[in-house]
């Protein structure tokens, strides 16, 4: 028996327990072999375990695998007080190595690679006080790592060990299909498990399609065996459960939006808090069940899909189309009916605020819902991205996430496009350990002088969409916005009063037009007209020793193929260098 059940049900073992039954498991079954893949922060391993009836047990061995046999990867607790997918993984795992006819039905075309616990150290502030709007277990661990920093904010800036060890093994397994398993917020419903797929067009169009096979099938098996399932809820007024629902498409700082944005179906799965923790165990075991068997007999389908999908977006076709990095909902509403619970409006004897009671028992209830989106902000995608070595902690995000394709053997001058980004605001409250920021992106062509060691991402790659939220400005989750490139906003020469001053004449007599300039911008703004700094500005950045420079973005965008190819060809020339493309 699993800790779990051995609990009855209502406990989940802590790091060390897990570990070692895990590894037990593993020593006693063929089909399953346990190893770890990271150490975090507080020097605890990140374990693995993977179940292959072939016994291909590594990234390795799964490489060749062939058009007909998928890899699922199921990962649990990046949340680690939302610890229901770790124990339904065990059980899992326990019956596939005890009962030969479940591991040849569920494993015919499918290896399982499943992390327990990605938050480690994050599991170890284990205490009964984990999440207040959660009913068990008795004891769970913490939302955040050691670092205060939430893994399942952090799979495009990759600050965090952790989340650097799970690209790595993202990028060596490549898995086929992805599931990461949470434990919701907000209000009740009579759902045990709810779920979220990316079909709102930030997937590739032949595995979205896919994908809603999958999302068919699964909601209708569930429900068959008595366990409905619905989408993520999320209601449009937070805490107003006849506000309405609306859906969104997840943001590559998520994993199932990265997964996305690595042509790959990611389904998360959220069982609602509010069940018992032994309902929540078993509502994800059974889904894991139905999508291990749904892909063994659809890995051919899966395998094509996802090949078709990278082919493509390493060609041409895909750099010709504007991409859509983000997206908003439109005003389509419709009616749906969802399994909810009743509930009355109440008014806080204390704090006075409104609030909502669920003491209305099961009810089915007909409500809105905007489930349709559109993109809200595009790209127009180049070959390539120059970036300037000097941006270190940039370059070390991209070298993470496997985009970089070489490093320039020489400087080069060339004409690139680029942005100039205008009326920076940062974020006053921390977000992630940093101060978000948000600008304003003003294209610009220039010529540019990048140095040797700049390092080039060529767009003609499979993880094309990866590179283009990293660096494109426009992303929602771009490494500009997180602060990776905060130095390009500073203005750090200046000038005295004494010096300007003393420059403005000769500067109006030079040119006399300003005159008229400066008297229809002090009209125009009496606070501009009352402030003598703001005076001095207005001609000192009218000067030669202005430092035009400042909030010009430092990537660059090449949009001709030749002039790519030719730098490839220089650089494989230089003893040492690596050829810009993969």
């Amino acid at each position: 028996m699993t800790p779990f059940e051995s609990s009855g049900g209502v406990r989940t073992p802590r790091y060390e327990e897990t570990i070692t039954w895990l590894r037990d498991l593993a020593a006693a079954s063929p089909l399953l072999e346990y190893s770890t893949f990271g150490t975090s922060p507080e020097g605890r391993a990140l374990p693995l375990v993977v179940a292959d009836r072939r016994g291909r047990f590594t990234a390795e061995a799964q490489a060749d695998r062939g058009p007909g046999h998928a890899v699922l990867l199921v990962q649990a607790c990046i949340h680690a007080g939302e610890s229901c997918g770790k124990d339904a993984g065990m059980v899992l795992l326990r019956d596939l190595a005890t009962d030969r006819d479940l591991a040849e039905r569920l494993l015919r075309n499918v290896t399982l690679v499943f992390i327990p616990i990605l938050n480690v150290d994050g599991h170890e502030r284990f205490s009964p006080y984990g999440r207040i709007n959660q009913n068990g277990p008795v004891e769970m661990g913490w939302r955040v790592n050691a670092a205060n920093l939430n893994l399942n904010r952090d799979h495009l800036k990759a600050d965090t060990v952790e989340m650097r060890a799970w690209l790595a093994l993202f990028r060596a397994w490549l898995p086929d299909f992805f599931v990461d398993i949470h434990s919701t917020d907000g209000a009740d419903y009579q759902y045990a498990v709810t779920y979220s797929l990316e079909t709102h067009g930030n997937l590739e169009a032949g595995v979205t399609a896919w994908t809603r096979r999958y999302e068919e099938g699964m909601t209708s098996a569930m429900a068959e065996q008595g366990w409905p399932v619905f989408p993520y809820v999320t209601l449009k007024n937070w805490g107003d459960p006849n506000s309405g629902l609306v859906t969104w498409a997840a943001t590559p700082r998520f994993s199932q939006g990265y997964a996305a944005l690595q042509n790959r179906p990611g389904l998360l799965v959220e069982a609602h808090m509010l069940k018992d923790y032994a309902t929540r165990v078993e509502g994800v075991d059974r889904l894991l069940r139905h999508t291990l068997d749904w892909l063994g007999d659809e890995a051919a389908s899966l395998r094509a899909a996802v090949t078709a999908a990278d082919a493509f977006t390493a060609g041409p076709g895909f750099r010709a189309q504007p991409l859509a990095l983000d997206f908003a909902l439109t005003d389509s509403v419709r009616t749906i009916e969802f399994l909810g619970v009743g509930a009355s409006e109440q008014i806080g004897a204390v704090s006075g605020g409104r609030w909502f009671r669920f003491d209305g028992g099961p009810r089915t209830i007909r409500l809105p819902m905007q489930d349709r989106l559109a993109p809200s902000v595009t790209a127009d995608l180049p070959e390539a991205y120059l970036v300037p070595a000097a941006w270190a902690e940039a370059v070390e995000r991209l070298e993470a996430h496997g985009v970089v394709s070489g490093r320039l053997s020489a400087a080069v001058t060339l004409p690139v496009r680029s942005w100039r980004l205008t009326d920076p605001k940062w974020q006053e409250r921390p977000y992630e350990g940093r101060h978000p920021v948000t600008y304003t992106a003003e294209p610009i062509e220039e010529t540019r002088t990048y140095p040797a060691g700049t390092v080039v991402v060529d767009l003609r790659r499979r993880d094309a969409r990866v590179a283009a939220h990293l660096l494109e400005p426009g992303g929602p989750d771009a490494l500009v916005r997180w602060g990776l490139f905060d130095a390009a906003f500073e203005r750090v020469e200046y000038v005295e009063s004494y010096v300007i001053e003393e420059m403005i004449p000769q500067l109006l007599t030079e040119h006399p037009e300003w005159e008229a300039e400066l008297a229809a911008r002090k009209a125009a703004s009496p606070e501009f007209a009352a402030d003598p700094w703001a005076i001095r500005m207005w001609f000192y950045q009218r000067t030669p020793w202005w430092d035009a420079r400042a909030g010009v973005y430092p990537v660059g965008c090449l949009d001709d193929r030749e002039t790519v190819d030719r730098l490839d060809a220089e650089a494989s020339r230089q003893a040492g260098r690596v050829r810009l493309r993969p």
